[in-house]
């Protein structure tokens, strides 16, 4: 039996939950979906300090420390990178736990369960996540010993799309990405290529991001088919190049959002591109009535997307008397 997996919005939830309750968990997932931004998200949500440690580049001994002699014994010297200050408070985040040598994954064992490694002690206010891919993600990776699965709550993170979208609307991601991944949201995340595939690029969250970035410094895309093809892999790329095409012919923007248009594109793929350019130009909430007006022109799915969306941006909207109008008309297709 396969157990479901989540999305990141769901992931905040359970890490919350167990963070309150002191319980170290292990988020297996695909590269690239956000599992190290989600863990340094939530430290930052909590006043947390965080400390990230790549296992699959230590050693067991990085973990124990090293020997010195005091009073003629022998005494362990622990690794700076583990929290010393008692009064301190923070999220140890085992990373690539399950790529890390077998050695280095048994010394994991005691820091897991009793908060202990060798002579050291974990201060209380410390909370341990630990992260890994997944055995078939083809990467380095090594089945965890049942001993060590046994000390951990496990959850499976998968890429998503309207999750995805949250993110990328408040973090500005280029409406060229956001619009073509709501018209192709299976390729938010692709398959790792073969070995015997020349191009090694592949979809993920973190490769779209990349690309979003890139986009941004480029005046004129056609010129950097070959960075596309080498972030996205190339069938994604070669769609994605198709899709901006598209989003070239749309209306004008700012005229919607003044209210002075009505043109409506046909084809599902300029809709999906039409939403994110008007999400991407909105500016201030004097321009929102305008969209309520154009949304009615939409067919009803796009026009519930948009407002969605729009709210992420932009809560204040639900304060308009538009928006009230509107939500009597098509609230109830609101998920």
């Amino acid at each position: 039996m396969i157990t479901p997996a989540i999305g990141t919005q769901e992931l905040y939830k359970q890490l919350q939950t167990l963070i309150d309750a002191d319980i170290p968990v292990f988020i297996h997932g695909s590269p690239g979906i956000g599992k190290s931004y989600i863990v340094n998200d939530i430290a930052k949500q909590n006043n947390l300090e965080i400390i990230d440690v790549r296992l699959s580049q230590l050693d067991a001994i990085d973990l124990r420390g090293i020997p010195t002699i005091s009073n003629e014994q022998t005494k362990w010297m622990p690794p700076i990178f583990l929290p010393s200050d008692e009064n301190s408070k923070g999220i140890l985040f085992l990373d690539e736990l399950n790529s890390a040598p077998l050695s280095v994954q048994a010394a994991i064992y005691q820091l897991v369960l009793d908060r202990k490694i060798g002579e050291y002690s974990m201060p209380k206010g410390w909370r341990i996540v630990c992260a890994g891919n997944k055995i078939d993600d083809k990467g380095i990776v090594f089945k965890l010993p049942s001993p060590l699965i046994n000390r951990m709550v496990h959850i499976v993170l998968e890429a998503n799309y309207e999750d995805f979208k949250i993110w990328a609307i408040k973090n500005e991601i280029h409406p060229f990405v956001i619009g073509f991944l709501g018209f192709r949201p299976d390729l938010l995340s692709s398959e790792v290529p073969g070995s015997t595939e020349t191009n090694p690029a592949f979809c993920t969250p973190r490769a779209w991001d990349m690309l979003s970035n890139i986009i941004k410094k480029s005046n004129d895309i056609k010129t950097i088919n070959p960075i596309i093809y080498g972030s996205v892999g190339y069938g994604a790329g070669i769609e994605f190049i198709s899709f901006v095409k598209v989003y070239k012919t749309l209306p004008d923007i700012d005229a919607i959002l003044a209210g002075s248009s009505d043109i409506v594109p046909e084809e599902p793929s300029a809709l999906y591109a039409l939403c994110a350019a008007i999400i991407e130009k909105y500016k201030e909430t004097k321009q929102a009535t305008n969209i309520f007006e154009y949304c009615n022109k939409l067919p009803v799915e796009f026009n519930v997307m948009l407002i969605k969306d729009l709210i992420i941006k932009d809560e204040d909207i639900a304060e308009l008397e538009a928006f009230d109008s509107w939500m009597e008309k098509y609230g109830q297709y609101i998920i």
